[in-house]
């Protein structure tokens, strides 16, 4: 007889078999929601994030770069600041290259060997400074003459109306408060062209040092001259008597109108070499203990054009005294004093 098997379903088994199956999916299904789907969700955010981000650092890297390189997406143009535009020259210099002339102003009456009107044209020691100035420069050379006097000479570069003035022009501190001077390029020495009549009667016993140095009596001077001041401090005591013109002083001594012409040694000289006839009535006296510095004279805001003026006188190889001017034009002074056909 075959046996028969009979399987006991346990109740309690049946129960747990399928309350494993139903944990296992739906505890699985569940398990997935709450964490595979808040992963993915972030994940998904991450790189919604990370698309957004992306343009805007790319803005914010162009807007550094922009402010970097100064470019025109950053700021309107109109905003950036022009270039300065630098002159090409100082302005005194680029005012002169600019009309293509330099203007010097020079005395109207002749004053030999440093300016005089000859048959051809205008020459002497002054006016070939002022053209190899001209030179330099580059441009023409313009010479006004309209000054009557020394100190008007002066007045017209105080004036601006001319670049320099090359005019046998002493410095003074005086003129010195108003216009600048270069360095001197000629050096001299004052002197007095006396009347020996008038000095014997002057002196009575004294010897002539002792009279000069309490010069009384009148002394002749160029009106509108530096020696009107040189001749207030170096002899206080002498009676000023001022002429249009150096010959008006020196015919003064001869004729014995006045006591002596107060100038520097190279007028004094020359009147010597040029009147030997005067020379028995005159009588040259040169001060040992004053200085007469000829200088180029210029507007007191030309400071470049001062510098170049300095360093061309610098440049001279010559440097010129009384006694080599005196030589340079002996030749001058010959032809005007022999007689005319």
């Amino acid at each position: 007889m075959a046996q028969k098997i009979v399987i006991i379903r346990d109740p309690y088994l049946r129960i747990w078999t399928r309350f494993r199956g139903a944990i296992t999916s739906e505890w699985l299904s569940n398990l997935a929601l709450g964490f595979v789907l808040p992963i993915c969700l972030g994940l998904t955010l991450c790189f919604s994030d990370g698309a957004q981000a992306a343009p805007k650092a790319a803005t914010s890297t162009n807007a550094t770069a922009t402010r970097a390189t100064g470019s025109v997406q950053a700021r309107p143009a109109a905003s950036a600041p022009a270039p300065v535009q630098l002159p090409a020259m100082p302005p005194d210099i680029q005012g002169i290259l600019e009309r293509g002339k330099l203007t010097v102003a020079v005395l109207g009456q002749d004053n030999a060997p440093f300016f005089m009107q000859t048959t051809e044209q205008l020459s002497g020691l002054d006016i070939q400074l002022a053209r190899a100035l001209a030179d330099q420069l580059g441009v023409s050379l313009d010479i006004t003459r309209s000054a009557q006097t020394f100190d008007q000479v002066v007045d017209t570069v105080y004036g601006q109306k001319a670049d320099l003035a090359i005019s046998k022009i002493s410095r003074t501190l005086k003129r010195a408060q108003r216009v600048r001077f270069s360095r001197p390029y000629l050096r001299m020495r004052q002197g007095l062209l006396v009347n020996r009549l008038q000095m014997a009667e002057q002196t009575q016993g004294r010897s002539i040092v002792e009279t000069i140095r309490d010069l009384r009596g009148q002394v002749g001077v160029i009106k509108g001259s530096s020696y009107v001041g040189f001749l207030k401090q170096k002899f206080p005591q002498a009676t000023i008597v001022e002429y249009p013109t150096w010959e008006d002083v020196v015919e003064a001594v001869v004729q014995g109108d006045i006591l002596a012409a107060y100038r520097d040694e190279l007028e004094v000289k020359k009147v010597v070499r040029n009147r030997p006839d005067a020379a028995l009535k005159l009588q040259t006296i040169a001060l040992t203990d004053t200085q007469d510095s000829l200088a180029v004279v210029l507007p007191w805001s030309s400071a470049h054009l001062l510098a170049f003026v300095d360093q061309y006188l610098d440049t001279l190889t010559a440097q010129y005294t009384v006694d080599t001017v005196l030589d340079e034009y002996a030749a001058y002074w010959a032809a005007q004093s022999s007689p005319q056909p």
